[in-house]
C-alpha cells in the first residue's frame, strides 16, 4: 500500500516541495502485484494512469510507480513489463508517458518482456528479450532520494554468433502531450530548455542537430493542472564492461520533440572524437559499433519526480550547491525563465497561487524574464554568489480584465483587430518551440471561451491595449452575435454580449461527435473538465470519447457538473495501432468502439489487447465481451495522395494512422476504382477461419474528418472509398466527427444527426440511438441540417419501388451559407440544384426513376464566408446524406450496382 502516512512533518525537503514533509528514514519500500483486494489502495490515479489488476506497484511511502504486466501490451510491444504510470502517492496526479526501449530507434526491433517480478518486495525486476539481446532492467528507491524512481539496465548478447547492436534508445512517448526541457546537469551550456528539434519525422537527417550531449529531459503537466507535477528523467551514467573487466564509459544523447523524448546510448565509444557531439563523423562510424558477447552495457536511469509542476522542480534536485532564490510575484498565471548571461536555458519557475518563488541555483550571473498573458514581460538581471538571494516583488505592465457574461452556454471568439492580434488564452508561458525540416513552429494558440452557464465557468479574460471584435456562438442551429472592445491604458471592462438564440429547430434529430478526446488520451493534456464546458458551450448533445487505447466515461463528469440535462456521453475507446510488425507492416489504424464501458479496476480501463492484430481480430476481441458495440473506422484516409494513381514511392507516403491507406496485413493503399475481390483490396473481405469476421466488418466510416489544411483533399479521398463500399454492397454507414483534442481544436462540429423518436437529451435512450445509427437514420454536417425521404422511405431504409418522389428540406442558420444541393443516384450526380445563400429553409422535390437496383444520396455546400471562418477554422459549409437503398424490382432483394 502506499504509506503516506509515513511521511513525518520533521525536515521539510525541498527537494520535494512544500506539500510534502519526509523522514525519509521512516519510509519502506514495497513491491508487489495489484490485485483484485488492493487495488483500491495501489492502484494510481490522474488523467493518464493505466495501471491496474496484475500489474504491479512499486513504493517508498512518497511515490508510488507502476509497472505493467507481461500480459498487459505496452503502445511499442505486444508485451508489457514498462514502466507506465509515476507520481506521489495518495495523489491523482499521474501524468507519466509510455515508456518503451528499442533497438537502434527502430519499433520493429523492440523489447519483448519475458518475466516480471518482485524481488525481495523492495524492487521489480523485469527481463525482456530483442532477438539476441537480453535485457534486465530493476526498478528501486535509495532511502536517502525519496524523490526519485532508479532504474538500472543491463544489456547482453544471450548468442555469441548472431547480431549484436549499435545503439539502445530508451523513449517516452509524450506526443503533444508534456513539454519537454532539455538540460545537462554537467555542462549547462549545452541545455536548450524549451527550444527543440524535430528528430521523429525528420530521422536521422536531423541527429546531427538534434542529438544533444545531454543528460536530463524534464517534461511538466500544464498550468491548468489539478494536482501539478513535473518528471525529470537523468542519465546518470552509461558503462559498458568488457571482458578484461574494465568499465568503460560510452556516449550518450537526448533527443526531444513534441512527440517523443530518447536517449541514445552507443554501444561502444566512437574510434574518432571523444563522443560530445554527434557530427557527420559520428553518424558514419555509428554502423561499426557493436557489444562483444562477452561485454555487458550497464545503463543507470533516475527519474525525479516534483509537486511543483515546472523544470525548477527537478532541476532543484539536480544542482548539488546551489543557492535559494526567492521572489513574489503579484498575479497568475505567470512564469519565470532563467537563463545565463549568455543565453543558455538555466531553469523555469512557475509561482505557486500566493505568488511566492523559491528555486536554487549555482553562483552565477543571470537574466530572468518574467511572462504572463498577454504577451507581457519583465526582464531583471542577477548574480548569485554564495548566499540566498531575495529578488523582492516582481510586477507585470497592468493589463486589462474582461468580465464575462455569466449563466449561459456558448463560445465567446476574440479576433483582433488591425493591428491587434488575435490573443491566446491558454498560454502555457514555456514558449516552446520545435524546428522542423520547413522552418520554427509553435504550440498552437487559442482564442476561444468556453462558457457552459455555470458557476464554475471563466470570469474573466485578460486583453492587452487593442481593438477587438467579440463573436458569441452555440453551434449551427443558432444565430451569431457580436460586439466590439476598445481597450486602453488597461481599462478593465465588463463583456456585454447577447446570447445566440435559436435559429434552425431540428425535431426528430440528435446531435453527435462520436470522436472526442481529452487529456486521458496519450497526445494531450486537455483537462476532462474543459472537455465537457466546451462541448456543452457548442449545443452538442452526444459525446462518444473516444481517448486512445482507455475506455472512458464522461457522464459521472457530466453528472457532477450539472449538465445532465443538456449532454450525454457515450462509454467508447479508439484503439490506436502504434506497433508496425511484419504482419501488419503499417499497424492496424485507428478504429472506435462503443458502447466500450471502462473496468476502471483492470489496465486500461479493460482494453483488450490489439498490436499485431488484424482489424478482424480486434473486432472479434472486442465482441467477445461486447456484442452489441460499434465498429467506426476513424479517418481513413490523410489525403488523397493514395487514393487515385500511386506514385512510385507511395510507401513513403503511408500514414499509419490511416486504414485505408495501408489496410493493415496488405500493406497497400485502398484502391476504390478496383473490385473488392482483386488483390490488394481482397484482404479486407479475407474471413477469420475462427470468427468469420472480416477486416471490412465495420459498422461506420468517418467520412468527414477535419484533417485541418488536408481537410477537402481528405473529404474526397474518404467520400471516394465510401462510394466505392456503397456500389459494391457494403451497407457502411457514413459519419461526421470533430476528432478534437486539445484547446485549439474545435469539438462538436463536424458532427452526425441521428433520428430520434424523441431527441430531448433528459430522455435519451442509448438502446435506440445505437440501433438508429447502425441502421444509417443519420446525416453528417458542418453546419446545413437536412431532412431527406424517398417517399416514405428515410435514410438506411430500403425502398421497393421503380420511381419516387425524393423530399429534401435544407435548413440553415441566417449566418450559415448554402450555394447547391447536389443529387446523386449509386454515387453519381444527376441533378445540382442552386441554393440561396440567405436561406433559412427550402424544400426541394424531385420524382426519381430507377432502371436497376440502386441507392440515393444528398449532399450540400455552401462557400466559406468571413462569419464562418471566424468561428469553424479549416472546414466548409458541408453536409450529406446516408443512402436511401431502393429494390428497384421490388424482389424483396437488394443488389448493388457494382463498380
Amino acid at each position: 500500500m502506499c504509506l503516506i502516512h509515513r511521511c513525518w512533518v520533521t525536515t521539510a525537503l525541498l527537494l520535494c516541495g512544500s506539500i510534502f514533509n519526509i523522514d525519509s528514514s521512516l519510509a519502506r519500500t514495497t513491491a508487489q502485484q495489484i490485485s483484485s483486494d488492493n487495488v483500491s489502495t495501489l492502484q494510481r490515479q490522474g488523467p493518464d494512469a493505466l495501471g491496474g489488476i496484475g500489474d504491479w506497484h512499486l513504493s517508498n511511502g512518497v511515490l508510488c510507480a507502476v509497472i505493467s504486466d507481461i500480459d498487459h501490451e505496452g503502445q511499442f510491444s505486444t508485451k508489457g513489463g514498462n514502466l507506465i504510470d509515476l507520481g506521489f502517492c495518495g495523489r491523482a496526479d499521474d501524468y507519466f508517458p509510455l515508456t518503451s526501449d528499442l533497438r537502434e530507434g527502430s519499433r520493429l526491433q523492440r523489447f519483448d518482456a519475458q518475466s516480471v517480478n518482485s524481488v525481495n518486495e523492495s524492487e521489480i525486476v523485469v527481463v525482456s528479450r530483442s532477438e539476441n539481446i537480453e535485457m534486465t532492467v530493476r526498478y528501486f528507491f535509495e532511502p536517502a532520494h525519496p524523490t526519485q524512481l532508479q532504474i538500472q539496465k543491463r544489456y547482453r548478447m544471450v548468442n555469441e554468433n548472431e547480431h549484436s547492436f549499435q545503439f539502445i534508445t530508451p523513449l517516452q512517448f509524450n506526443l503533444r502531450s508534456l513539454e519537454p526541457f532539455v538540460f545537462a546537469s554537467n555542462d549547462s551550456g549545452v541545455s536548450n530548455g524549451f527550444a527543440q528539434e524535430d528528430f521523429v519525422s525528420r530521422g536521422v537527417s536531423a541527429m546531427t542537430v538534434a542529438a544533444r550531449p545531454a543528460d536530463t529531459v524534464i517534461t511538466i503537466s500544464p498550468n491548468s493542472a489539478e494536482h501539478p507535477i513535473s518528471y525529470g528523467w537523468h542519465i546518470k551514467s552509461a558503462v559498458r564492461q568488457n571482458e578484461d573487466g574494465q568499465n568503460v564509459e560510452v556516449p550518450h544523447f537526448v533527443l526531444a520533440d513534441d512527440e517523443s523524448t530518447a536517449m541514445i546510448i552507443l554501444s561502444d565509444s566512437f574510434y574518432i572524437g571523444d563522443g560530445s557531439k554527434v557530427g557527420w563523423l559520428q553518424l558514419l562510424q555509428i554502423p561499426l559499433l557493436s557489444l562483444d558477447f562477452s561485454s555487458v552495457l550497464e545503463l543507470h536511469e533516475t527519474i525525479y519526480v516534483s509537486n511543483r509542476g515546472d523544470v525548477a522542480g527537478i532541476t532543484d534536485q539536480l544542482f548539488t550547491a546551489s543557492n535559494t532564490v526567492s521572489a513574489h510575484v503579484s498575479e497568475h498565471p505567470t512564469a519565470l525563465h532563467i537563463d545565463t548571461v549568455s543565453g543558455v536555458p538555466v531553469t523555469h519557475v512557475v509561482p505557486d497561487q500566493e505568488g511566492n518563488v523559491q528555486f536554487s541555483l549555482p553562483d552565477g550571473d543571470y537574466n530572468l524574464r518574467l511572462l504572463g498573458l498577454g504577451e507581457r514581460s519583465l526582464e531583471k538581471r542577477f548574480t548569485v554568489a554564495g548566499k540566498p538571494i531575495e529578488l523582492g516583488d516582481l510586477s507585470l505592465p497592468k493589463i486589462a480584465h474582461i468580465s464575462l457574461p455569466r449563466g449561459e452556454a456558448m463560445r465567446l471568439i476574440f479576433l483582433g483587430k488591425g493591428d491587434t492580434v488575435d490573443p491566446s488564452f491558454n498560454d502555457s508561458l514555456t514558449q516552446a518551440t520545435v524546428m522542423e525540416a520547413d522552418g520554427l513552429t509553435r504550440h498552437h494558440r487559442n482564442n476561444h471561451v468556453f462558457l457552459a452557464g455555470l458557476e464554475s465557468d471563466p470570469t474573466q479574460v485578460v486583453l492587452p491595449d487593442g481593438q477587438y471584435e467579440v463573436v458569441a456562438t452555440k453551434g449551427p442551429e443558432y444565430s451569431i452575435t457580436r460586439t466590439e472592445l476598445t481597450i486602453s491604458n488597461a481599462q478593465d471592462t465588463v463583456l456585454d454580449i447577447a446570447v445566440p438564440s435559436l435559429e434552425v429547430a431540428t425535431p426528430g434529430y440528435i446531435s453527435a461527435d462520436l470522436h472526442v478526446h481529452s487529456g486521458a488520451s496519450f497526445d494531450n493534456t486537455f483537462s476532462d473538465i474543459e472537455r465537457v464546458r466546451s462541448f456543452a458551450a457548442e449545443h452538442a448533445e452526444v459525446m462518444v470519447s473516444s481517448e486512445h487505447d482507455i475506455p472512458t466515461d464522461f457522464n459521472p463528469i457530466i453528472k457532477s457538473m450539472g449538465l445532465s440535462d443538456t449532454m450525454v456521453s457515450i462509454p467508447a475507446v479508439e484503439i490506436t495501432g502504434l506497433l508496425p510488425t511484419k504482419r501488419l507492416p503499417y499497424t492496424s489504424g485507428h478504429t472506435n468502439f462503443f458502447p466500450y464501458p471502462p473496468k476502471l479496476q483492470e489496465f486500461a480501463h479493460g482494453l483488450v489487447n490489439h498490436e499485431d492484430l488484424r482489424m478482424r481480430e480486434i473486432i472479434a476481441a472486442v465482441k467477445q465481451t461486447h456484442p452489441d458495440v460499434l465498429v467506426q473506422l476513424n479517418h481513413p484516409r490523410h489525403d488523397g495522395t493514395l487514393s487515385a494513381t500511386l506514385p512510385s514511392d507511395y510507401h513513403d507516403h503511408i500514414n499509419n494512422g490511416e486504414f485505408f491507406e495501408h489496410m493493415g496485413v496488405a500493406g497497400h493503399p485502398y484502391q476504390p476504382d478496383l473490385p473488392i475481390d482483386t488483390a490488394p483490396n481482397n484482404t479486407l473481405i479475407e474471413k477469420d477461419p475462427k470468427t468469420g469476421i472480416r477486416d471490412i466488418d465495420f459498422d461506420l466510416l468517418e467520412v468527414v474528418n477535419p484533417g485541418h489544411e488536408r481537410y477537402q483533399n481528405r473529404l474526397d479521398a474518404v467520400r471516394k472509398d465510401w462510394i466505392s463500399l456503397l456500389k459494391q454492397g457494403f451497407r457502411i454507414v457514413g459519419v461526421a466527427n470533430s476528432d478534437s483534442h486539445g484547446y485549439h481544436e474545435q469539438v462538436g462540429l463536424p458532427r452526425t444527426m441521428v433520428a430520434m423518436q424523441d431527441d430531448r437529451v433528459t430522455q435519451f435512450d442509448q438502446d435506440e440511438f445505437i440501433g438508429s445509427l447502425k441502421s444509417g437514420n443519420a446525416y453528417g454536417t458542418n453546419g446545413p441540417m437536412l431532412e431527406v425521404s424517398l417517399g416514405d422511405t428515410s435514410m438506411g431504409g430500403t425502398l421497393s419501388a421503380n420511381n419516387a418522389l425524393l423530399n429534401v428540406k435544407v435548413l440553415a442558420s441566417d449566418w450559415m451559407p448554402v450555394s447547391e444541393l447536389l443529387i446523386q443516384i449509386n454515387g453519381e450526380t444527376v441533378e445540382t440544384v442552386a441554393l440561396d445563400t440567405a436561406l433559412r429553409e427550402r424544400t426541394i422535390e424531385r420524382k426519381l426513376e430507377f432502371v436497376k437496383d440502386s441507392f440515393v444520396t444528398i449532399e450540400i455546400k455552401g462557400p466559406v464566408t468571413s462569419d464562418y471562418r471566424k468561428i469553424y477554422a479549416d472546414i466548409s459549409p458541408y453536409a450529406f446524406s446516408n443512402p436511401i437503398y431502393v429494390d428497384h424490382d421490388a424482389d424483396g432483394q437488394w443488389r448493388a450496382p457494382g463498380l
